[in-house]
This record gives structure tokens, sequence and C-alpha cells, in this order.
């Protein structure tokens, strides 16, 4: 199916994706993989259900979409990113701001949004999660402690941005030709 209109194509390829992680479904120690994140396109929520949203989660949105505008070449944001930039470039918490971002990250969820669940590694998982300046993982099983580098995170970046660009299109094809989603 080709898309026609301009919609049709902002919808399928959105300037950015906001991405967090969500709950790891385990405890087990031998799953490396599991469906564990969630991706949104902001732009493609109308002004009209943000209207309806928790202030929380407008607020969230909002913040992501200056950050997107400050690091223009970073087209998967994640929750934490946009956290650490608060924190580390601008002095700020959420919580200082008066945003709740669980309450928020909760909200767009349980939205009826254009969103996928992605299943990462647990790695990529910690890396999502972590919104410190370095971040050293001590093992209770007698392994080595292990640093999580910035270049890992980068690459996991890139991996799940060359994830999305391949199959967000994909999945906007689908809901459009099955109908569950209509551009008018």
């Amino acid at each position: 199916m080709k898309l026609d209109t301009d919609v049709e194509q902002l919808l399928a390829h959105p300037r950015y994706w906001l991405m967090f992680a969500l709950p790891w479904p385990t405890a087990d120690q031998d799953v490396d993989m599991a469906e564990a994140a969630y991706a949104i396109a902001p732009q493609t929520v109308p002004d009209r259900q943000r209207d309806r949203m928790l202030s929380d989660a407008v607020d969230l949105l909002g913040f992501t979409e200056v950050y997107a505008r400050e690091h223009p070449g970073r087209r998967v944001v994640w929750l934490s990113d946009v956290t650490r930039w608060l924190e580390w470039e601008k002095g700020h918490s959420w919580s200082a701001l008066g945003v709740d971002w669980e309450a928020a990250i909760t909200e767009l969820s349980a939205q009826p949004l254009l969103g996928m669940f992605m299943t990462i590694s647990c790695r990529a998982h910690l890396h999502m999660v972590n919104t410190a300046r370095q971040c050293t993982l001590h093992h209770t099983d007698g392994q080595p402690s292990e640093v999580l580098t910035d270049d890992e995170r980068n690459a996991v970046h890139e991996a799940l941005t060359t994830k999305l660009k391949a199959d967000w299109p994909v999945y906007i094809r689908d809901m459009l030709r099955s109908g569950h989603l209509t551009v008018g």
C-alpha cells in the first residue's frame, strides 16, 4: 500500500519516537529478552486527545519535544534521555517541575495512541532506565562488576532506531490497510 498523503507520511515516518522502559516482567535470571519497552510518536497525538490527558502526560510530551528539538539527530528519545537532560543540562528534576513521570507513562501506556511494544534485551533495559552519570553493575553470583558505558548506550539507541525505522512504517501501513487507522 502506497502512502499518498502528507499525514500518512507523518504517521509512517515521524521525526522521532518517545520510548520508555516498562517493568521487566520477570525475576528469572535466565530471561534475557522480554517485551519491556513501549514507543510512541508524540507528534501524531492530536491536540484534542492531549486535552483529555493528565497534565503530567502532556508536560512529559512537552519536555520531550523540547529535548527532541535540541537533539535533532536523535530519532529515538528515551524517557531516561529526557531525565538526564533535565538534570544534567537544565538543573531540574521531574518532581521540581511538578511532573509525576510515573503517572505520565501510565497514562501514555493506557491511551489509544499509535504505539509499539518492543522486545528488548535485559542489558538494553538497564540502559533505558539508567539516568546516572556512571552506573556499575554488581553481581551477587560472584561475576565481576561491570560498568554500563556510553558507547554501549549509544549502540542500543542505534539498534532500536534501526528497528523502529524498519518496523514502524509497516505497522502504520497494516493499521491503514486493516481500517484500524483512518486518515481523513
